[in-house]
């Protein structure tokens, strides 16, 4: 619910800034921007975008790798009703991830506040992902650590993001812009996700 009042407080302000003026006159027909993204369906990272007149594309690349390689395996493991007299439990090390986004863009109104639009597009995130791999043996209703070498592994996961929603360019000077975007999206999951904003900055040249 609090993420739908700071969404609807969002839109509110946003429309009335561009309710305010519709002069376009002081609005380049054509420009290209470079700067940096964040969002689901924008995807992470260096993003470059460009219009021409009303329309316009968005592309962003990004790469990060997080996560920690502490191992996380207890000593024994609790189960009330045993199954298999050895288990193997995996715990997920490092990942590296690569994301890649592309957002069509459709003007609807410009003045001197800025521009707002209606966008659709898609991202994909490639992860690599480290994993550890211990054995247990059943003990009573006990899983017990085995003094068996660690294996490691690697295990490639893929997440896309579809979907289209609502944005803002507000003009932050002479050249820097700051954009604020609502997006509805859907996963591989065939989730859908709202409520979840995006946001970059750029900088403007010709």
């Amino acid at each position: 619910m609090k993420k739908l009042i700071m969404c609807s407080v969002l839109i509110i302000i946003a429309v009335m800034a561009f309710a305010q003026n519709t002069d376009d006159t002081d609005t380049p027909t054509r420009y290209k921007g470079l700067g940096l993204h964040f969002g689901q369906l924008s995807g992470n990272g260096f993003s470059y975008r460009t219009f021409y007149k009303n329309r316009g594309f968005q592309y962003t690349l990004g790469g990060i790798t997080l996560g920690s390689n502490d191992r996380n395996f207890s000593g024994s493991i609790y189960d009330v009703t045993p199954g298999p007299a050895v288990i193997t439990v995996k715990d997920d090390g490092r990942r590296t991830n690569v994301n890649f986004g592309v957002n069509y863009l459709e003007t609807l109104a410009t003045n001197q506040t800025g521009r707002f639009y209606v966008f659709g597009g898609a991202s994909i995130l490639f992860s690599r992902v480290k994993q550890y791999e211990r054995d247990y043996q059943l003990s009573g209703n006990y899983y017990m650590l085995m003094n068996t070498p660690e294996r490691v592994s690697w295990d490639p996961r893929t997440y896309y993001w579809v979907g289209a929603g609502l944005g803002f360019d507000f003009k932050m000077g002479q050249n820097f812009h700051w954009v604020l975007e609502l997006p509805l999206t859907m996963n591989q999951d065939q989730e859908f996700m709202m409520y979840i904003p995006q946001t970059g900055l750029y900088y403007h040249f010709d």
